[in-house]
C-alpha cells in the first residue's frame, strides 16, 4: 500500500508537470507570475529527471506513467525545434538584430561582426549616444565601421537605430504606445517591406509593474501591426518577452516568429554567456523563412540574431494560432 501510494505521489507530480507544460497560457497571470512562468517553461522540463530518479527508488506502473506523461508533453512542445528540415532556395532578404548594450566596452568589436554578417537591413538596440553630441547620433564607434556599407540609416529613438541597403519611403516614426521604436517603409528590390524595429520595456520578475508595462507595449505593438495593410511586415527588436510567453500570443495571431520555423533549437539570446531564454525575435508576415540563426557572442550581453528571408507570393509561412 505504502509503495502504491509513492508511486502514486510520483504520477500525481508528473501530471502536474505535463499539465503546467500543455496549459500554461490558461494559469491566472496574477502579477505577472504567469508571464514569469511562460518564459521558463523549457526548463520545467528539468523535472522530468527528478521525477525519473524517484521512479527508480519507488518502482512502479503509476511512478513510470509519472515519468513517461511529462517526458512525452516536452518533446511534443519543444522536440520538433531540433528537428526541423531546413528550407532551400535563395533569400530575398537578410535581416540581423543586436541589443548593443550600453555598457558595451568594445562597440567596434560588435559593429565588425554585425557589419561581417552581410545585412540587407541591420536593427540595433541600446546603441550607445554620441558622448559629445549627446543628441539620439549613434557613437562614431559603433556607426563607423557600419555606416560604410549601408546608404540608409536612422538613428536610435532612443537606443534603436536601423541601417538598411534599401531606401526609406517616408520619415520612419515611433510606433503609438511603443517608446523605443520606429516604423518605417522600406523599398526593396522585391516590393516594400513595412519594418517595425522596436525595443519593448524590460521583463522583471520581481517587479509587476514594469511587466504590465511590457504587457502594454506588446498590445500597442499588435495593435498597429493589425491595423497594418502592407503585405509584407516585419517586426523585428528585443521584445523582452520569450518565445513560450502568452503575450508573444498579441502578435503571433498575425505573424510567424522566424525561430520557430526555420534554424535548429530554441534558439536563446539571453544572457550572451549562457542563454536560457530568447528575448530578440524576427517576426514576418508576407515571407517565408528560410534560416534562423543565433550568432556568436560579441561583447554585448545579448546574442545576435539573424534571419534569412524570401518573399511569398502565397503570404509565406502561416502564423501560429
Amino acid at each position: 500500500m505504502a509503495r502504491r501510494l509513492r508511486g502514486g505521489l510520483i504520477a500525481g507530480g508528473g501530471a502536474l508537470v505535463a499539465f503546467v507544460l500543455a496549459g500554461h497560457r490558461s494559469l491566472p497571470n496574477w502579477r505577472g507570475m504567469g508571464n514569469t512562468l511562460d518564459s521558463a517553461l523549457p526548463w520545467i522540463g528539468f523535472a522530468v529527471p527528478l521525477l525519473a530518479l524517484a521512479a527508480l527508488a519507488r518502482w512502479s506502473r503509476l511512478a513510470l506513467a509519472g515519468v513517461v506523461i511529462p517526458a512525452v508533453t516536452w518533446v511534443m512542445i519543444f522536440g520538433p525545434a531540433f528537428v526541423r528540415t531546413a528550407q532551400t532556395g535563395p533569400r530575398d532578404l537578410r535581416v540581423v538584430h543586436q541589443n548593443v548594450n550600453f555598457a558595451n566596452g568594445d562597440l567596434a568589436r560588435t559593429a565588425r561582426a554585425l557589419r561581417a554578417t552581410g545585412a540587407d537591413i541591420l536593427v540595433a538596440a541600446e546603441v550607445p549616444d554620441d558622448p559629445v553630441l549627446m543628441n539620439g547620433t549613434v557613437h562614431p564607434a559603433f556607426a563607423g565601421p557600419i555606416d560604410p556599407g549601408y546608404r540608409y540609416r536612422f538613428p536610435d529613438n532612443p537606443g534603436v537605430a536601423v541601417w538598411s541597403r534599401y531606401p526609406f519611403e517616408g520619415r520612419p516614426r515611433p510606433v503609438p504606445g511603443v517608446e523605443r521604436s520606429r516604423h518605417a517603409i522600406i523599398r526593396t528590390p522585391r516590393g516594400e517591406v513595412s519594418l517595425y524595429a522596436v525595443h519593448l520595456a524590460s521583463f522583471r520578475p520581481d517587479q509587476p509593474s514594469v511587466i504590465a508595462h511590457r504587457n502594454a507595449e506588446v498590445e500597442a505593438l499588435a495593435r498597429a501591426v493589425q491595423a497594418d495593410r502592407s503585405a509584407r511586415v516585419i517586426v523585428v527588436g528585443d521584445l523582452n518577452t520569450a518565445g513560450t510567453d502568452r503575450e508573444l500570443g498579441r502578435l503571433t495571431e498575425t505573424l510567424s516568429p522566424v525561430s520557430e520555423k526555420a534554424g535548429t533549437g530554441l534558439q536563446f539570446t539571453w544572457p550572451a554567456v549562457l542563454p536560457v531564454v530568447r528575448l530578440d525575435h524576427v517576426l514576418t508576415r508576407g515571407f517565408t523563412a528560410v534560416d534562423s540563426r543565433v550568432l556568436p557572442m560579441t561583447v554585448s550581453d545579448h546574442r545576435a540574431i539573424l534571419a534569412d528571408l524570401r518573399v511569398s507570393a502565397a503570404g509565406g509561412d502561416s502564423p501560429n494560432r
